[in-house]
């Protein structure tokens, strides 16, 4: 590789920002760590935060983490993660234990939002005003939803 090539991997990465899940295969089927229930989604903005967080968990038997851009993460809320009320950004594991997840944690849908307004604002200016800019936003999360059998 590159240096021009490994510049060019590092400016994408800057634009889709990565974020680590807790996640394993099972019987060929992708399973995401949830808590609470599966109520709560814990993200995590650091490979080595949710690294802790498994081993300080003690989750064994097949979890690992999973690096996800935002609209994996999207796409994973409106489809294999849809009964999820709450993500929780970087939970420590005592905070499972202590019950206090709800302190870190954002609506879904307000996470969702923001994901997709970080996305909007990390895209190279083509000279679209901001108003088309939301409705390709908006498009885009109508057809997450559609894909996934939610409603638009």
């Amino acid at each position: 590789m590159t240096r021009r090539t490994e510049g060019k991997r590092a400016a994408g990465r800057a634009q889709d920002l990565a974020y680590w899940l807790i996640a394993r295969n099972g019987h060929g089927r992708i399973e995401v760590l949830t808590l609470e229930g599966k109520k709560i989604l814990p993200v995590f903005s650091n490979e080595n935060e949710a690294e802790m967080f498994l081993q300080l968990k003690g989750v064994a038997d097949g979890w690992q983490v999973s690096e996800s851009r935002g609209g994996e993460l999207v796409s994973m809320l409106y489809g294999l993660c849809t009964g999820v009320k709450e993500v929780a950004l970087d939970p420590l594991p005592e905070m499972v234990v202590d019950r206090t997840v709800g302190l870190v944690s954002l609506d879904r849908e307000r996470f969702i939002r923001r994901l997709l307004d970080r996305k909007r604002f990390c895209e190279p200016d083509r000279g679209s005003s901001p108003r088309e800019v939301e409705r390709r936003s908006e498009a885009y999360l109508s057809s997450v939803q559609y894909r996934a059998g939610g409603v638009a």
